[in-house]
């Protein structure tokens, strides 16, 4: 498992990569300490939660401002235009709910035309559409050469990002990983999880799927069809049903076996996907694709580039 003992040593370490921490506050303010010393002679560029803009400023004015600033030949005109700022040019930032203010924020980094941007809970005030919006600069800048460099937000955030996403144990940071590896490797799968169309049940048996979960003491078995999406995380198994997060003891692979003929697919090495639930299939550049669904959240989800021919294949997507 590849793991460093502190948020500083993997900073150090992984110097040329894209790093994305699930951290608390504390740890991400080591973090930008450490951006800050080592990556001192180096453009940056800076996103903290803190980070509200000039209140009485409109945010044209804003974007003008640090357009100049920067030294480049950035255009606040289009940075308004591809983080879809239009409707609130002329609005005073100190107007703005929470997610237009991240978006004028995010307009204000790529200003600066930076090769190293540290960003805290990057995807955590957007929408659906200011998340896609977001992702696809990321993917784009990280391919011209910016590094990223994010924390706080949840590993399934971190996931979506191109890059290694890292998780923390008592200061330690360890990459995030399933049990099994790559969807198309890993363990040999259960027989107790083979499809039960290849066990010797009568043909007209009726075969009753249920996943079983946990809910503190109380256990859950949920329908296939109440199922959106299956994550790993941490070493651990979650259901996704309605919004709300169930642990699961099955593995990914028995799940994987149990699902398919529902119409689940193994989009990422830690997801498996319910297809009717996918409202749009996203590519951010020619290696990075996200799935989002048509859950009462919105979600985003991970599908890996080896994955998208067999899902397009399968389901004529």
């Amino acid at each position: 498992m590849h793991s460093y003992d502190s948020v500083e040593s993997l900073i150090d370490g992984e110097r040329e990569s894209n790093i994305h921490v699930e951290c608390s506050r504390p740890v991400t303010m080591r973090a930008l300490d450490t951006v800050r010393g080592l990556y001192k002679n180096r453009r940056c560029a800076f996103y903290l939660r803190s980070d509200r803009g000039f209140d009485r400023d409109s945010v044209r004015s804003y974007l003008r401002f640090f357009g100049a600033l920067s030294g480049t030949r950035a255009d606040a005109e289009t940075a308004i235009d591809h983080f879809g700022l239009r409707p609130v040019a002329s609005k005073r930032i100190g107007k703005l709910d929470d997610e237009q203010r991240a978006m004028v924020n995010f307009a204000r980094m790529s200003l600066a035309d930076p090769e190293i941007c540290f960003i805290e809970y990057p995807l955590g005030y957007l929408g659906s559409a200011a998340r896609s919006l977001t992702l696809r600069w990321i993917a784009e800048a990280s391919e011209r050469g910016t590094l990223f460099i994010t924390t706080g937000q949840p590993l399934r955030d971190a996931l979506l990002m191109p890059g290694t996403a890292w998780w923390m144990e008592d200061d330690r940071c360890i990459a995030a990983q399933t049990e099994t590896g790559d969807a198309d490797g890993g363990s040999p799968i259960p027989e107790s999880a083979q499809d039960p169309q290849q066990d010797d049940a009568e043909p007209d048996e009726v075969q009753v799927v249920k996943i079983v979960c946990k809910s503190g003491t109380t256990t859950l078995l949920f329908d296939p069809r109440e199922v959106d999406f299956i994550e790993s995380i941490n070493r651990a198994n979650y259901v996704s049903v309605r919004g709300q997060r169930y642990q699961t003891a099955l593995t990914l692979d028995e799940l994987e076996a149990m699902l398919e003929r529902f119409g689940f697919f193994r989009c990422h090495r830690s997801y498996i996907v319910n297809v009717q639930k996918v409202a749009k299939l996203e590519r951010f550049t020619r290696n990075s694709y996200n799935l989002t669904l048509s859950d009462a959240a919105q979600s985003t989800i991970p599908l890996a580039k080896g994955r998208v021919a067999d899902m397009r294949e399968h389901f004529g997507l």
